[in-house]
């Protein structure tokens, strides 16, 4: 069946909050004072509140969801640990998610419902999407040096609103990536987009970094090609 948490959820023990079962709907806050938080579930998993996950030496989010994922607004993360999702099941989010210097990971094909950031600290933590990313809304991403990876089409079936990547190692997309208009502020790598890379809004495509490497078309509706590289430009 389902369970289901209308109220806050709190823990205080280093055990955390392990659950399993089929379908799980999270309506308020979640905050664990020590351990991590591991969802396995057969159906859905639903978060409606925001997560607070405080223990500095663990505070990981593991979501193994067969079924939908979904994040809403209201389920902005902030966490000690990793944020992991390792399930079959896709995922629709609109909630932010912040990281210690962790890596934040999305195994499946994920859908923005809503503007999304995603910050995994100044250090080395990485943000991963391996499958596709949609949603016509607003992502920023902060890596600080760790790496952002685009794994699968971005846009595909639905375009992104303005991406904006504030910091980063390498960045890579590794197919198509389309957005209304892409801003890359800093970044201490090579930015490597091995797909086509279109844009449609006014704000056009503008990248600082170091290296930059496109290995197929460009092409901007509107807006301006801007390219600022203290390194190299292929």
């Amino acid at each position: 069946g389902t369970t289901t948490f209308t109220g806050a959820l709190a823990t205080t023990a280093a055990a955390g909050i392990e659950v399993d079962g089929t379908n799980f709907d999270f309506n308020s806050t979640i905050t664990s004072t020590l351990g991590d938080l591991d969802i396995d579930a057969s159906g859905t998993v639903r978060f409606n509140g925001a997560v607070a996950m405080n223990d500095a030496a663990n505070g990981l989010v593991t979501v193994s969801n067969a079924g939908l994922l979904t994040i809403t607004a209201a389920g902005d993360m902030s966490i000690n640990g990793i944020f992991s999702q390792d399930g079959a099941g896709a995922v629709s989010t609109a909630g932010d998610i912040t990281t210690t210097n962790d890596n934040i990971n999305f195994l499946r094909a994920v859908t923005l419902t809503g503007a999304v950031a995603l910050d995994s600290g100044a250090g080395a933590g990485t943000i991963t999407f391996q499958s596709t990313l949609d949603g016509n809304q607003t992502l920023g991403l902060t890596a600080g040096t760790g790496a952002i990876d685009f794994d699968g089409i971005v846009g595909g079936t639905t375009p992104l609103g303005a991406v904006t990547i504030t910091s980063a190692g390498n960045v890579t997309a590794d197919a198509a990536f389309s957005a209304a208009s892409l801003r890359q502020v800093a970044g201490t790598g090579t930015t490597t987009f091995t797909g086509a890379l279109a844009t449609t809004a006014a704000a056009g495509i503008e990248v600082d970094g170091t290296n930059f490497d496109f290995n197929s078309t460009i092409t901007s509706t509107l807006g301006d090609l801007d390219i600022d590289a203290s390194g190299t430009v292929r």
